[in-house]
């Protein structure tokens, strides 16, 4: 028992010397955003590390280890007109983007004044071993990141965004992968030059306008005259967190730091509410789950858009589930059930569950493929559109244009998906691909995790591209030089040849001047004031 007990304390003595002291800032008020990350922390937590949350959304039952430091939802209320995602459709790309960074950027300043960041902002007591943060137009927080001096890890909720790839040094990808905004999932001509141009927009526009704003934003709440640029600030990173997979965000080439996770805030298939659960039962024919999404919302729907929906689904034997922010639905049919919320990734996971119907998102794309579910993608705005064109590449989806939604298109769509079966084998046979992984992602990246903080961030495995600027990285120094050489080459040999005519002439004799000059069809010889013809002799 002695020895039960040596070894028992021994053991418990290592798990408290392993313990690190985790901050996560999360303050954008995206839900999908953070719930694509929510298990990790909680995991991070059973674990024995204290991790601490900085978002808007605190855990609604306590866990061991796990604070919460609340942030307010400082974005525009979703019910507002200036959040009506379905208008936002309709602007153009810069004009989309603008629009986002407008509302992040006020956002990002509105959470730097609450009183529970306040608090983190001017704590004198506060240290962790590691601090994990996303990039997400959240440059104006990135002050902690110098105040807290810890190895940090970058969370993106999605593939690599225009920007996140540039703090581990991933190389560029634009001629072959659509960047995460892209409108477009083609590799012709048009499809490469449209991508070109939104990257080109996109680097101006961060470069320009995003970061001298959140700078700007960064040192009115931070006086520290200490703090680096926000570039060399994230340039620091130690590891970037992608919440990807080949399988659904192509595969592309990434530097060793960079960790795709794609399907971690998939779980096992959770208990359903009892109401819930009858009604996915007592389905013969199947059901179809319509979802938006936490950001777009159905309610905002023009009232023909939605009459469209609601015609379609009138017509058919399947049941229903659809995610509606309002309490009742003009013209509801029968078939049709209504839920303010709905715990998507459980509806999923039942097996009459026969088609989803979303608007693209990676979260919920991503939990369709694990659990094999075929697709009709209505894309919005951001990612929403590449996301459900790669689905329909992939062979378990058809893409419904917004502007095109009408009673037959609709119709049509669902037909397809739900009476050709080469939609659902296609969804399944990604299923199959996605789930074969030797590391379930959770526990990839709390691994990561770990090795971040036992290795001190892991500098090792950098790249050496971050020691290069532009000029360096893409030869255009080099580039430069050959350039200048070849132009030297060029006006030595030219002047050399030059040089080399004159001298010639210079040392030629009266002979070879004669010799020289022939022309003509009569052979004609210059001779001190006259012409020597081949038939006769004249004088000038």
């Amino acid at each position: 028992m002695n020895k039960f007990a040596v070894v028992v304390a021994t053991l418990l003595l290592v798990g408290v010397a392993d313990a690190a002291k985790i901050l996560v800032l999360m303050p954008v008020p995206a839900k999908s955003h953070f719930g694509a990350y929510a298990p990790l922390f909680e995991e991070l937590a059973r674990r024995g590390h204290e991790v601490t949350v900085a978002s808007p959304f605190p855990r609604k039952t306590p866990l061991a280890n796990y604070t919460d430091i609340v942030l307010e939802d400082t974005f525009p209320a979703r019910d507002s007109k200036e959040f009506n995602t379905f208008e936002m459709r309709e602007a153009s790309f810069p004009m989309m983007m603008y629009f986002i960074f407008k509302i992040c950027s006020e956002s990002c300043e509105k959470v730097l004044q609450l009183p529970n960041m306040q608090k983190l902002i001017n704590s004198k007591d506060l240290e962790f071993d590691l601090v994990l943060y996303e990039p997400f137009f959240t440059e104006c927080t990135y002050g902690l990141l110098h105040k807290f001096k810890a190895p940090k890890i970058q969370l993106v909720p999605n593939s690599i965004i225009p920007w996140s790839g540039d703090p581990v040094g991933n190389p560029s990808t634009l001629s072959y992968i659509p960047i995460l905004v892209s409108d477009t999932g083609s590799l012709d001509f048009m499809g490469r030059f449209s991508n070109f141009m939104q990257m080109s927009f996109l680097v101006l526009f961060r470069a320009f306008i995003v970061v001298p704003t959140m700078d700007s934003i960064m040192r009115k709440y931070f006086p520290d005259p200490t703090i680096p640029s926000i570039d060399e600030l994230e340039t620091d990173t130690a590891f970037l967190f992608l919440h990807s997979h080949p399988v659904l965000n192509n595969p592309r080439p990434l530097t060793p730091n960079t960790i795709e996770l794609g399907a971690l805030h998939v779980k096992e298939k959770g208990k359903l509410p009892q109401d819930l659960q009858k009604f996915l039962d007592d389905a013969p024919h199947g059901v179809i789950y319509f979802s938006l999404g936490s950001n777009v919302r159905s309610v905002d729907m023009p009232e023909a858009k939605r009459n469209s929906f609601i015609q379609a689904f009138s017509k058919l034997k399947q049941k229903v589930l659809w995610k509606w922010e309002a309490d009742s639905l003009p013209g509801q049919p029968k078939n049709v059930r209504l839920g303010k919320w709905l715990p998507q990734h459980d509806i999923l996971a039942h097996p009459n569950v026969k088609l989803f119907i979303t608007h693209g998102g990676l979260m919920s794309t991503q939990e369709a493929t694990y659990f094999g579910i075929p697709l009709v993608a209505v894309p919005i705005m951001a990612d929403q559109k590449v996301n459900a064109l790669r689905a329909e590449n992939s062979g378990y989806a058809i893409v419904l244009d917004v502007h095109n939604i009408t009673e037959e298109s609709v119709s049509w769509a669902l037909n397809q998906v739900l009476n050709e079966p080469r939609y659902r084998e296609n969804a399944k046979r990604l299923s199959s691909i996605i789930t074969d992984q030797p590391q379930k992602p959770l526990e990839k990246a709390v691994f990561w995790v770990e090795y971040a903080i036992r290795h001190g961030g892991a500098p090792h495995l950098r790249s050496a591209a971050l020691k290069l600027n532009p000029l360096q990285y893409y030869f255009l120094d080099v580039i430069a030089v050959l350039a200048l050489i070849g132009l030297a080459v060029i006006v030595l040999t030219t002047l050399f040849v030059r040089a080399a005519i004159k001298t010639q002439r210079q040392m030629e004799t009266p002979k070879d001047r004669v010799s020289r000059n022939i022309g003509g069809g009569v052979h004609k010889k210059q001779w001190y004031g006259r012409i020597v013809s081949d038939n006769k002799p004249s004088r000038l």
